[in-house]
């Protein structure tokens, strides 16, 4: 005999999304806020995340003097100083600053939720590809998952070693999380350095659901069309990603012109570079370079990409930066299907990809000025999209 439905269950009764002010979203991930375009951060698809010491009281100011509302995201950034161990996953605050009721990851997690922000990372310590890095994951983990804490994500800052040489157990462990998850490489220079890490990464994204890329490049737009909630794109070269406690990041130069990403090429680079060697510079029509354009009544819409050659422009070459990267996930996010998200951001990097024959042949017959990365050339040319069941066992 057929039994009755029941009453569905009321709106009310659903659980909340912990993620809901930054699902869908790319955001802009800072920490000197000097040169950072707060004032250009998109109201409905962005979003800012506060690094460094100083997190708080930046976003603090950020949200008071904002005139538009926007996600902030605080980020205690513990794996910048300190390498976690099982014994002492995350770094926690000292005592006096904290309710002396309670202590350790709890006490301080309270004392981080009550900063005016819609989400907080877990301080979780830098995650060395050794085992005494499984062991601290695993203890970050247990911890993680004994809180009661709605508003904060669990940062993983793992070595980029991880992807390649511990895959298997970093997808075991964030998918054991309870909370959301937001993952962040580590390493002297660009994480996804080759092909094999572009490929691991893909992976990881794939297989653990919640799981964000914070702190990157243009690898966020790569996480978003794995299904990840969010991203983050770091506003300087030293926040695209992160560096091993106690070394410095990045390779020494003396180049102060900033990073401009050049959209033809899908890329990252010096602005003094741009200036040298692009024979016929296109003029950008991102918002900050036409409204550069109009304040200086020069005649020609927009600013020329090889306009951004010394330390004055960083702000501008910022702004540029972001408004790139933003055009590009609206457009992305468009689309009506996970399918046709990635369609189209493959579609973007196979374009870049032949960019660079056109870049390079105009400059030189023999030589190529102009290299395009592992990561894109894997963005470009993979299809291999879906999660491996050997490694999510």
């Amino acid at each position: 005999m057929p039994t009755t439905p029941g009453p569905l269950p009321a709106a009310g009764h659903a659980p909340p999304d912990p993620l809901a002010a930054v699902r869908g979203r790319v955001l802009l991930h800072v920490k000197d806020v000097r040169h950072a375009p707060l004032g250009h951060v998109p109201a409905v698809a962005g979003g800012v995340v506060f690094s460094g010491g100083k997190a708080r009281e930046r976003a603090k100011e950020f949200i008071a003097g904002t005139a538009h509302a926007c996600p902030v995201v605080l980020d205690p950034s513990a794996y910048e100083s300190s390498y976690a161990t099982a014994e002492e996953p995350f770094t926690t605050e000292p005592q006096h600053y904290v309710d002396t009721r309670r202590t350790g990851l709890g006490a301080t997690l309270e004392q981080w939720t009550a900063a005016p922000a819609d989400l907080v990372l877990s301080p979780t310590r830098y995650l060395r590809c050794d085992d005494e890095g499984e062991r601290a994951l695993a203890a970050a983990v247990r911890q993680m998952n004994g809180t009661d804490a709605p508003t904060v994500v669990f940062a993983a800052p793992v070595d980029a070693a991880w992807l390649t040489e511990r895959r298997t157990h970093l997808i075991a462990a964030l998918r054991s999380v309870r909370a959301p998850k937001a993952l962040i490489l580590g390493a002297r220079n660009n994480p996804l350095e080759s092909r094999r890490r572009a490929s691991a990464l893909r992976e990881v994204l794939r297989s653990c659901p919640d799981t964000a890329l914070l702190r990157t490049d243009l690898a966020a737009l790569e996480a978003m069309a794995c299904g990840a909630p969010f991203a983050s794109v770091g506003d300087t070269s030293s926040v695209r990603h992160a560096v091993p406690p106690r070394t410095q990041g990045g390779r020494p130069g003396t180049d102060s012109s900033p990073h401009v990403i050049l959209p033809a090429l899908m890329g990252y680079f010096h602005g003094s570079t741009l200036a040298e060697r692009l024979r016929n510079p296109r003029r950008c029509l991102c918002t900050p370079c036409v409204e550069w354009g109009e304040a200086r009544s020069n005649g020609e819409a927009g600013r020329a990409l090889s306009d951004f050659q010394d330390s004055s422009d960083r702000k501008a070459a910022h702004a540029h930066n972001m408004a790139v990267w933003s055009r590009w996930w609206r457009e992305l996010a468009s689309e009506t299907s996970p399918g046709d998200v990635r369609s189209r951001w493959q579609g973007r990097c196979r374009r870049a990809l032949n960019e660079y024959e056109w870049h390079n042949r105009e400059i030189s017959p023999r030589e190529d000025t102009f290299g395009a990365s592992a990561a894109l050339r894997y963005w470009a040319d993979s299809e291999d999209w879906e999660p491996r069941s050997s490694a999510i066992r």
